[in-house]
């Protein structure tokens, strides 16, 4: 049976005080007033199921995906995802458990083979990211194919993931996201519809954030931001609905309902159509 001693995440501090315990797994979870609630609870419940996970005599990556939607469940929070909530979300955020393995906890050196058997899409989405991140144009495509023979949407939709939800969970800066994003265009032009529509999920997380952080406090501010944003993505038309943010930010970040009238004041009736387009790419 695996066992885990460690502390998580030292730059999530955050009142209250979260200590986690299992048999074999002791987490300290404690950090900065810039966390807010939403994150808190989900990065607890990531915790949660890991150490479930690393304490079972049988880990598989099935029940990764149990765990995960059974304590983000009991904490009442979502996924992190788009405005709708596809049914493979929870095998997508193994992603975020698999950032909480290593980048959090550091565990790849010592539990190599636990990672890379429950894992091990994610190893090998974390290696094509590194690509992206460190070889230049000429020769993306030809390393990403070499790791992915068979690189399909769905996997650039992953390795977006991971490049967003380490942002999201603070271990990388935003540009590491958008440096993912164009390297990806120019090395798969062919991929550009579904390049575009992750980038606005993309730019839809990136506003939600400076809105919780008081960045954007009406809607002139969050125009121009949403705007300046999509620029950054590097791809044409990839500025989202009002709707789909403002789901984002409610569902998902948990921000006020006040606040969010305010920046979003003239919105209408959700955008079906487009929300009905992106849960899949998240």
């Amino acid at each position: 049976m695996l066992k885990v001693r460690t502390s998580l995440l030292t730059h999530l501090k955050s009142p209250p005080h979260y200590k986690i315990r299992y048999s074999g797994v002791s987490v300290s979870l404690t950090g900065c007033a810039e966390v807010s609630d939403s994150k808190r609870r989900r990065v607890k419940a990531y915790v949660n199921a890991l150490g479930e996970l690393v304490n079972s005599e049988k880990p598989t990556r099935e029940l990764a995906v149990e765990l995960v939607k059974k304590y983000l469940n009991e904490a009442k929070v979502e996924p992190f995802r788009g405005a709708s909530k596809p049914a493979d979300i929870y095998e997508k955020e193994l992603i975020s458990i698999y950032v909480i393995a290593t980048r959090g906890l550091k565990m790849f050196e010592d539990y190599r083979d636990f990672l890379i058997k429950v894992f091990e899409p994610e190893v090998k989405y974390e290696e094509v990211l590194h690509v992206l991140l460190s070889i230049n144009n000429n020769n993306v495509r030809e390393e990403v194919l070499k790791i992915l023979p068979n690189f399909s949407e769905a996997d650039i939709a992953k390795v977006l993931r991971l490049a967003l939800t380490l942002y999201y969970l603070d271990f990388e800066p935003f540009e590491t996201t958008l440096k993912a994003l164009k390297k990806l265009y120019a090395a798969f032009p062919e991929q550009e519809d579904t390049l575009r529509r992750f980038a606005k999920f993309i730019v839809s997380v990136k506003l939600a954030e400076e809105i919780r952080h008081g960045l954007i406090k009406n809607r002139v501010d969050k125009e121009i931001r949403k705007q300046l944003i999509s620029l950054e993505t590097g791809i044409p038309k990839t500025t989202p609905s009002d709707d789909y943010v403002r789901k984002i930010a409610d569902e998902v970040f948990e921000i006020d309902k006040e606040v969010l009238d305010k920046i979003f004041k003239e919105v209408g009736e959700p955008n079906t159509a487009e929300a009905n387009t992106l849960p899949n790419q998240q």
